[in-house]
């Protein structure tokens, strides 16, 4: 069962993450392209948040919960505590931060077009919150693989 449980959670890690490093690479490359090309990006960032990312945390909780009771680890852990952290950080910017920014997002660009300024602002301020989320991320990664403490 280890296995199974450890291949679940890696691969859910691997295209939960990976997958969010690459969108955050094409919002890089939308902003460069127009106001026009990020508000595709932004429209399709919200149908595969909803279809790919959120499923995928759970399935990357579930698993790893699993895996830590299979293989006897404690919750009590720094690294466990640091990929919970890091779950919840991304959890609640996917529940609570990112629909909201996307509706005021979608609100100010149909009153104001997508290169307005107002717009624009919202789109970095999106921008920069991801980074920062992904930043947090890719430190869990390194975390669970490294086990600290």
């Amino acid at each position: 069962m280890y296995e199974f449980l450890l291949t679940v959670h890696v691969l859910a890690a691997v295209i939960w993450v990976g997958g969010a490093v690459m969108m955050h690479i094409f919002g890089r490359l939308a902003t460069k392209e127009g106001p026009e090309q990020q508000l595709v990006f932004t429209q399709q960032s919200i149908r595969l948040g909803n279809m790919v990312f959120a499923p995928l945390a759970l399935v990357l909780l579930v698993a790893g919960v699993l895996l830590v009771n299979e293989v006897g680890y404690s919750y009590g852990d720094p690294w466990i505590g640091m990929g919970f952290l890091g779950f919840l950080v991304s959890f609640l910017l996917g529940v609570a931060y990112y629909p909201g920014a996307g509706r005021k997002y979608g609100e100010t660009v149909a009153g104001d077009g997508p290169g307005s300024p107002a717009a624009q602002a919202l789109y970095r301020r999106t921008a920069t919150v991801n980074m920062v989320e992904l930043t947090i991320l890719l430190l869990v990664i390194v975390a669970m693989t490294t086990k600290p403490g």
